[in-house]
């Protein structure tokens, strides 16, 4: 059974989607959403923007991901993928694959888990795109202060910068139940294996703490930066004042000379 993950926007209107989407609703939160769309293919989408398909051909892969962009909110021009697969052996051994998961007994539990942990990783790899962007960014500006001694950065493009950083920060938190066990694990030693080899799998937990690590050396560089701004502001009031006053002093022996 083949596994495809996208990543299509940094939200989806799982309401709208619930009202709209004809095939047979398996469970749902306010979070995610798992349809059954016939007897042994599957949709699975979640609010943070992953979309997750089972044992479907790629034509009707595109006709859903076609159907999908009207309840996107922010959608992305680059849409992150990931492929995965479930080999069905019922007198195997449970082992995971690089890409693949082997089961002794399938079963759409078990579809569920899988494509709920490859929609983790497409969403890893989503936030690990956009904190490479930011850091990127900020090297071009350290870059600047090794050759120049300075950066040249407006106060409103250094306010959108904080905010856009912020507001990546946001979603992340906002979404870190994405990495808990599931409710299907808790009672069900079987299922919670499953999950917690595919965890194990795809370095769901490593994964995180590099983004968070690469956030940090963000916010670190950004502290340094709102520093040298905010010394580069009082500079200038000072310089202001002190034009100021030589004015004045100007002005008065002026009016004492005449």
């Amino acid at each position: 059974m083949k596994v495809t993950a996208f990543h299509i926007a940094e939200q989806l209107r799982l309401k709208r989607l619930k009202e709209a989407y004809a095939g047979t609703l398996l469970s749902e939160n306010p979070s995610e959403l798992f349809y059954q769309v016939d007897e042994d293919r599957y949709l699975y989408a979640f609010d943070y923007g992953a979309v997750v398909f089972a044992n479907m051909s790629d034509t009707d892969v595109s006709k859903n991901l076609n159907l999908l962009e009207q309840f996107c909110a922010h959608p992305l021009s680059e849409k992150p993928r990931e492929d995965f697969e479930i080999v069905h052996r019922p007198e195997g051994q449970l082992a995971f694959g690089f890409d693949s998961l082997v089961v002794p007994h399938l079963s759409s539990d078990v579809v569920k888990i899988a494509m709920l942990n490859v929609a983790h990783s497409v969403a890893l790899d989503f936030y690990s795109q956009r904190a490479h962007e930011l850091l990127s960014e900020i090297q071009g500006f350290t870059n600047q202060m090794e050759e120049k001694g300075s950066i040249s950065i407006s106060r409103n493009n250094m306010l959108r910068f904080i905010g856009r950083t912020l507001n990546n920060k946001t979603r992340i938190v906002e979404n870190l139940f994405i990495f808990d066990s599931p409710d299907l694990t808790w009672d069900d030693e079987y299922l919670d294996r499953i999950h917690r080899g595919l965890a194990r799998t795809f370095e769901t937990q490593t994964r995180f703490k590099e983004i968070e690590y690469t956030f940090k050396v963000v916010e670190d560089n950004l502290s340094v930066f709102r520093e040298l701004y905010l010394h580069r502001e009082s500079s200038k009031l000072e310089w202001i004042i002190i034009i100021l006053i030589c004015i004045e002093v100007v002005d008065l022996m002026i009016s004492k000379i005449f």
